[in-house]
């Protein structure tokens, strides 16, 4: 496995702080209050947009426990984040939920506050909240929908250890758990917040390890869904895709993309993490490794026309990535201090520019 997921796992907040572009292009980020960047974020902090090349610095929005910035509404005129609260150990022992305007003068609101674990809130078309909701008598986390109206719970799907919003009008893409004697199984499916309705897309055998992988990292680490919702590119290790049939599968898979529509899939990469299509779909971009040992983080491109992946210059080391549109991918590398760079690279020129002056 890349040395990023044993990065990530060694993280106790939950939260991460990956870059998160909106409807108009601009990023948003937490960044400490001296300007250093973390994917793992620790101390006092506050929100930055990342606009036309300026950083805008929204001080009232801050934060003095672990916070990541997680959606942005559909107009973006509002951004939802979480906020951790910590013992005197640095354990995590509540969540809030919060929503902020992105005007300098914003002043956050926190939505709902839980001493159960809650990860991945993502806004609704309407402005409420999903979730994954984590009670401590319950195994496996619930979906989750939260009414800003009222301010009530409603749990929409139990056993879901992972999602994705694939359209605004309420569609998700959910990985849900089963078990069938001994074994785990895990079911791609998608799943209409309104009706209900759900429809497997695929399947596989559930390892332990892929289990906490695919809970405690964001679902943006290891799959998404293509832009016109006709493809899925999903991160597995150590145990074998149960459906659609594959293409040349072996023992040990690592990033594939499913095709429900044809009800195939292939194999993308022996090892590749952080999976996402770009805009126009045309792309799958994805963090794999090369070097003598494999073991050197490198962001790689996937032709979906050709089938054909090649590494992108310049991008040794990323640890996250992210489409900022069809032409420029950003991406996060980590300095010997334990802080990050956020990075852009042009596909065109290959040209790589700092999005945030380094301190």
């Amino acid at each position: 496995m890349l040395v990023l997921v044993g990065l990530l796992l060694s993280g106790c907040g939950f939260i991460f702080n990956q870059p998160l572009v909106g409807p108009d292009g601009t990023t948003a980020v937490f960044v400490g209050d001296d300007g250093t960047y973390n994917l793992l974020p620790e101390g006092n902090s506050h929100l930055a947009l990342l606009q036309d090349g300026e950083v805008i610095n929204l001080n009232n929005v801050s934060s003095t426990g672990d916070s990541g910035v997680l959606d942005w509404s559909a107009d973006g005129s509002s951004i939802l984040f979480m906020e951790a609260e910590q013992d005197e150990y640095g354990q995590p022992i509540a969540w809030n939920v919060r929503t902020s305007g992105v005007q300098t003068n914003s002043v956050p609101a926190t939505l709902f506050r839980t001493e159960d674990m809650i990860l991945a809130p993502l806004f609704t078309e309407g402005g409420d909240v999903t979730y994954l909701w984590a009670q401590d008598d319950s195994d496996l986390p619930a979906l989750t929908l939260y009414s800003r109206a009222d301010g009530t719970n409603r749990i929409l799907h139990d056993d879901v250890i992972s999602y994705r919003r694939v359209t605004r009008d309420g569609i998700l893409a959910i990985i849900s758990e089963t078990t069938e004697g001994s074994l785990k199984l895990a079911h791609v499916s998608t799943y209409d917040i309104t009706t209900g309705q759900t429809d497997e897309v695929a399947s596989f055998f559930l390892a332990e390890g892929m289990e906490d992988t695919l809970f405690l990292l964001p679902a943006t680490f290891l799959w998404d869904v293509a832009p016109n919702d006709d493809l899925v590119a999903i991160c597995i290790y150590d145990q074998a895709l149960i459906t659609p049939q594959l293409e040349d599968s072996d023992d040990q898979p690592a990033l594939y993309l499913i095709n429900p529509g044809q009800e195939g899939a292939h194999k993308v990469s022996d090892a590749g993490v952080v999976p996402a299509f770009s805009p126009d779909g045309d792309l799958l971009s994805y963090i794999g490794a090369k070097g003598e040992e494999s073991d050197v983080p490198v962001i790689y491109l996937y032709d979906m026309d050709r089938q054909e992946s090649r590494a992108l210059d310049n991008t040794i080391g990323a640890s996250s990535l992210f489409w900022i549109d069809s032409q420029t991918l950003g991406f996060t590398i980590e300095n010997k201090d334990d802080t990050y760079r956020v990075m852009a690279v042009s596909l065109a020129s290959g040209e790589v520019t700092q999005l945030l002056p380094q301190i």
